[in-house]
């Protein structure tokens, strides 16, 4: 599946798509809603559409840090 300069609006129609699948859902009594194979394209969509988001803010000059978390532990008191 190509992402690859497909808008937000693109991949939120390919998301909708898989989801309105009736071969992507799974069989009712399980744990998932949807198949093994729907989630990897759904997760690959969420993620392309999250790169897209970093691209903008970027392109804006709101550079997000990527230096990962420093929330509630990162000023300790020992």
């Amino acid at each position: 599946m190509k992402l690859d300069n497909k808008t937000n609006i693109e991949l939120l129609q390919i998301k909708e798509n898989v989801c309105c699948d009736p071969t992507s859902s799974n069989p009712t009594g399980g744990i998932f809603l949807y198949t093994a194979a729907a989630r990897k394209k759904l997760d690959a969509i969420d993620r392309a559409i999250t790169e897209n988001m970093r691209v903008a803010r970027v392109a804006r000059g709101n550079a997000p840090t990527s230096d990962g978390y420093s929330g509630r532990k990162s000023n300790r008191r020992k």
